[in-house]
């Protein structure tokens, strides 16, 4: 049956009642508690003026409000629009505008950034804030629950309407808000459940960001899904994770390959018990197959690469516990969804040769906010385009390959950073890499590698050059390797790559 955010927390929490769903910090939350709150939320904001279709603005860092505000703005038949913590007054307008978002909901620490444009900002009515004390000109946080008598549960938003609206990065031009619904993300979380196993004794550490998909997909709607539990923590700290892991006996980790990658390397991790994990997912960058190795044998758990992208809400492939691995793939199309590989006509590719992926499904968005013209060339012919080159084999495995726009061509040969980047990283000194293409006047385009080491480590240009030489065609080959203390990356952990290029 079709579901909305309403009725799923109502069905978990009469199934699960007084069990944690959250913890933070010192704090646990159970389902019966989220339940209540959320609604006596949900019915302070339609107090305030919200109605069925108007848009939230939340920003907050990772914290119970961020997932207290989205299940309140979903029962009451709102949208919610989602803010990186970390983005600037010009870009908290941007969104706010853009959507036309008629609440914002934030923490006090937040709020000199936000009043600094709010009068740019016409469409916001109410501002409302969680803090230590009141501010003038907007509405405490515990207002919406307080002396609140009527609890409105959101059973009758129907489950094709839109939820939430997430915003692209906006390395392509402006950020577009891909509009998700009800169904499409519980349906996704539903199958996740059910491809990887999560059991209701799960234990989840969400480092993650929660304003990103990635967060709210895995460690909020799977993790209810499957009534298990989550242990939020407010940032990613290679230690303060190992802590929580061992203290709570967290058994699902997910997060970029970035993260995983510190966590293996961690110099104090041996110190602690992380025996408990039993499985991961990882995705959004290149996945080191030394990385998936590590972790099955150091720690013990499965770490499951997948595939996803926002538009899709956001999982369309993974790979599976307990059946047949290949390297490099990151597995199987989920069911419910159909994926098919094709060339710059829309034609089909034969299978192992490189294509766009192209999607269809019930879990795909309804398009981007106020932008027809970029929906219609993004969901043409009814399959969501995602930009990505990939390879399927015969029985049905997806490799990506790289981002369309990655794609570096030098001397006429087309050449894939992911590709470089695995090389890179299967080097036992290297901790991270990233490969960008640079202008060249006889060429076009270089590649161009810059690595971070591993602590300790030493390694020259010419010791990389003939690494790569070993493993690469010559015209793959980075023209240039520099070394670098770090790499730019989002909040999420990906690198930036369109910083570096920049740069």
């Amino acid at each position: 049956m079709a579901k909305n955010f309403g009725s799923l927390i109502k069905e978990k929490a009469a199934k699960h009642k007084d069990k944690t769903l959250f913890i933070f910090k010192d704090q646990q939350v159970s389902y019966e508690a989220y339940h209540e709150k959320s609604s006596l939320m949900a019915t302070g904001l339609a107090s305030l003026g919200l109605k069925k279709g108007d848009r939230v603005a939340v920003h907050f860092s990772n914290c119970l409000e961020i997932v207290e505000s989205y299940f309140a703005v979903g029962k009451a038949g709102a949208i919610s629009i989602p803010l990186n913590p970390m983005f600037t007054p010009r870009e908290i307008k941007y969104v706010v505008n853009n959507s036309e978002a008629k609440f914002l909901i934030t923490s006090e620490g937040f709020l000199p950034t936000l009043q600094s444009v709010r009068q740019e900002m016409p469409t916001l009515e109410k501002v409302i804030v969680q803090g230590t004390r009141d501010y003038p000109d907007t509405v405490p946080y515990r207002k919406l629950y307080e002396g609140v008598t009527k609890k409105v549960e959101g059973l009758d938003v129907d489950p094709d309407s839109v939820a939430m609206i997430l915003y692209t990065s906006g390395t392509t031009g402006s950020p577009k808000g891909a509009m998700l619904t009800h169904d499409g993300l519980i349906e996704n979380a539903e199958i996740m459940v059910n491809t990887l196993g999560f059991q209701p004794s799960d234990r989840s550490l969400c480092v993650l960001p929660l304003f990103h998909l990635f967060a709210t997909a895995f460690d909020l709607l799977q993790m209810m899904c499957a009534g298990a539990s989550t242990a939020i923590i407010e940032r990613f700290d290679a230690e303060i994770a190992c802590q929580v892991i061992e203290k709570h006996k967290a058994s699902v980790l997910i997060a970029v390959p970035t993260i995983f990658i510190y966590l293996i390397n961690h110099p104090g991790r041996k110190k602690y018990d992380l025996t408990s994990l039993r499985i991961g997912d990882t995705g959004g960058g290149p996945v080191p197959v030394d990385l998936k190795l590590a972790f099955e044998k150091e720690v013990g758990m499965f770490l499951a690469e997948s595939y996803g992208l926002t538009e899709a809400s956001p999982v369309v492939c993974v790979e599976r516990p307990g059946q047949e691995r290949r390297i490099g793939s990151c597995g199987l199309t989920l069911p419910g969804m159909e994926t098919r590989v094709v060339d710059q006509q829309d034609r089909d590719v034969p299978p192992g040769e490189v294509g766009e992926l192209i999607i269809s499904g019930p879990n795909v968005m309804k398009g981007y906010w106020k932008m027809p013209e970029e929906t219609a060339k993004t969901l043409r012919g009814g399959w969501l385009h995602t930009g990505d080159l990939v390879r399927k084999d015969q029985d049905g495995y997806v490799y990506v390959v790289d981002r369309v726009k990655d794609m570096i061509i030098c001397g006429g040969f087309n050449i894939y950073p992911k590709e470089i980047e695995l090389v890179l990283y299967s080097h036992p000194s290297v901790l991270e890499a990233a490969v960008i293409g640079v202008k060249d006047d006889v060429k076009g385009e270089m590649p161009k590698a810059v690595i971070v080491l591993k602590p300790g480590e030493k390694l020259t240009e010419k010791e990389m050059n003939e690494y790569c030489r070993k493993n690469l065609a010559a015209y793959k080959v980075p023209r240039v390797i520099e070394f670098a203390d770090s790499l730019p990356k989002t909040i999420t952990g990906k690198i930036r790559k369109v910083e570096m290029k920049e740069k």
